[in-house]
């Protein structure tokens, strides 16, 4: 963390912080005097409630929403506008929202909204590295970023966006056969094949919860499939606590 609510370094979990505090920079974002310059020159410091470095490699991320543990948090403090600004990054790093899967290229500002199901893979051991920005929803007459380019809401460039062929039958069939060997131990490596699955082929919205549930339902342990249930509900519907 870079900036947070009274510049306390914390855990990263937004709920922790004291949301009634002015942002402030960090001991970490103070310790790197490029970002920092960055960031007081460009951003709308008035709006800014987070700011951190998120580094991946080698790794994906489960289809989730984010922003659905912040409801008690009042509108003027809380999260609502978000921006990723890759600082490393390569061409095995995706992106999806919803079925579209896209790169987001070295340098650039992307606005994501948060609220909406999304997920990311980096499918390499070099290490992605995106700054990433929150901002409060409060009006102003300022842009949140002062860097020319595209409208917050312009939509993602044709280039920038990852063309995938279709799963087949033969494709689905396979990954079904994972139930074979689908238990509460192998949930999350078959999580990973199946996300995998997903940003290389298209297999239509929600595929990758709805292969899951399909593979849950064909396994032998009725554990699993409860388990995927509830992970589905508490990233996708609700931040309730996890039973």
């Amino acid at each position: 963390m870079l900036w947070t609510p009274g510049g306390a370094d914390g855990d990263g979990v937004v709920t922790k912080y004291d949301h009634r505090q002015p942002g402030a920079f960090t001991e970490y974002g103070n310790q790197l005097p490029y970002l920092r310059e960055l960031i007081s020159t460009v951003v709308d410091l008035d709006r800014l409630n987070f700011v951190r470095l998120a580094k991946v490699q080698n790794s994906v991320a489960m289809p989730h929403r984010d922003l659905l543990e912040l409801s008690d948090i009042p509108d003027d403090t809380r999260n609502a506008h978000r921006a990723h600004i890759p600082l490393a990054t390569n061409e095995n790093c995706f992106f999806s929202e919803g079925n579209t899967v896209y790169r987001m290229r070295r340098g650039e500002i992307w606005f994501l909204d948060a609220s909406v199901i999304h997920s990311l893979a980096v499918l390499s051991t070099e290490a992605r590295i995106h700054l990433m920005l929150d901002f409060v929803n409060a009006p102003s007459e300022k842009p949140l970023i002062t860097i020319p380019g595209h409208s917050a809401d312009a939509g993602i460039p044709e280039d920038r966006m990852v063309k995938r062929p279709p799963v087949t039958d033969a494709d689905r069939a396979s990954l079904l056969r994972l139930a074979d060997v689908m238990t509460m131990e192998t949930v999350d490596e078959i999580f990973s094949i199946v996300i995998k699955k997903h940003y290389r082929y298209d297999g239509g919205d929600d595929f990758v919860w709805s292969t899951m549930i399909d593979i849950a339902r064909a396994c032998e342990d009725t554990e699993v499939l409860r388990h995927i249930e509830e992970l589905r509900r508490y990233f996708t519907i609700e931040r309730s606590p996890y039973t």
